[in-house]
């Protein structure tokens, strides 16, 4: 299952063991990926003077090699967990304290940096597999909580940006008479709904077997490429669908605040499309290209991986899982951008947290060498 949010990790194949001709004979086909070794590069102890085939004793292997795999996403993943956690745990910590922020909001809010603070901490886990070279060396019961841990944040997160935006639609537009989304009441029952359904997403990878042996002697996690596609498709669609529900609103909202009267400046309506602005840039930026390479990735997979280095696909599809992981660190950017109480709360929270780790007292000076200097200038 993992394949379609971790990426393909280009698994180790063991290649056939090959057998050397006899003269006369046409050198057997070599699996691409593989190199075949050659009489002069056997090892010591093949006795190549013996008539008739003779079978390599240590068979090659396709080894993994994949640097924007087992490099570029382990280190992607390093910046985002040291970067996001400390960061959404000081927003965190600003929007349990603070109740200046209006009531509906801040419990999206809320809910979108539990999520990214959950996204978080299952990185370790795969900063951990991917230095392996797609080894999972844990159990299968932590494979499956990883996996789940990772949609269900994934997918919540995505859920909450669409409803703040709508949320800030509403706001804007006055349409709080219309629908009763927009109040704490409405904003809780729907927070409620969207984390049921990211543990719907995650249901199906925690009722199955996640880990497998390769030929290579590594076990491989959530790399089941034939069995998903469906799955892939759906998880697109409802992309599609927040992706739409976010440039709608903020289409809406620069409509509205296109009439003179309307567009104040600093009002809340400048906050509120600053702040549904910055979710569709991270729509654009960092969800969008893991979806639009996901569909065509998982359709052109093969039913167990192939013995091959990887094409342009899969280096795109790496690529674009490694800016998906962004998302949980611009987040907390967003909210000091888009309103302005939070950066006055934010001041507040971090000069309370400075008062937790006091610095040490300086030290003592020392003695002042002037006695000596004026000594030595009047000698």
């Amino acid at each position: 299952m993992m394949a379609s949010l971790q990426g393909s990790a280009f698994s180790a194949q063991q290649c056939q063991p090959e057998r050397l001709p006899c003269p006369g004979q046409h050198p057997s086909p070599v699996p691409k990926g593989c190199h075949r070794l050659s009489p002069s590069l056997q090892e010591p102890g093949m006795n190549s003077s013996v008539p008739g085939t003779l079978l390599v004793e240590h068979p090659g292997q396709c080894v993994p090699n994949n640097p924007v795999q087992f490099l570029l996403v382990p280190v992607t993943y390093c910046l985002v967990l040291c970067v996001g956690l400390p960061g959404n745990l000081v927003a965190l910590l600003v929007f349990l304290q603070s109740g200046k922020v209006r009531k509906a909001i801040r419990i999206y809010l809320i809910n979108l940096t539990l999520a990214d603070i959950l996204f978080n901490l299952t990185l370790p886990l795969w900063i951990h597999y991917y230095l392996a070279g797609g080894d999972w060396l844990l159990s299968e019961a932590s494979c499956r909580l990883a996996g789940a841990a990772y949609y269900l944040a994934t997918y919540s997160a995505i859920t909450f940006m669409a409803l703040i935006s709508f949320n800030r639609f509403c706001a804007v537009r006055a349409a709080r008479r219309v629908l009763p989304l927009p109040g704490p009441r409405g904003a809780a029952l729907a927070c409620a709904l969207a984390w049921l359904l990211g543990l719907g997403c995650a249901v199906p990878t925690l009722a199955t077997h996640q880990t497998f042996p390769t030929a290579a002697g590594t076990t491989a996690c959530f790399e089941q490429h034939g069995r998903q596609r469906g799955y892939a498709y759906a998880m697109v669609g409802f992309f599609s669908a927040a992706f739409l529900v976010v440039l709608g609103t903020y289409a809406s909202i620069a409509r509205a605040l296109s009439v003179p009267a309307a567009a104040s400046p600093g009002s809340h309506r400048q906050q509120a499309r600053a702040m549904v602005l910055g979710m569709l840039l991270v729509f654009v930026v960092c969800v969008a290209p893991y979806h639009l390479t996901l569909a065509p990735w998982v359709g052109s997979r093969p039913s167990a991986p192939l013995c091959a280095p990887p094409d342009t696909l899969d280096v795109l599809h790496t690529l674009s899982v490694a800016l998906l992981s962004l998302n949980s660190c611009l987040d907390p950017v967003i909210y000091c951008f888009s309103i302005r109480r939070f950066r006055a709360d934010l001041h507040r929270t971090l000069r309370k947290i400075g008062r937790c780790f006091p610095l040490p007292p300086p030290a003592p000076p020392g003695p002042a060498p002037a006695a000596r200097a004026s000594s030595f200038t009047s000698s």
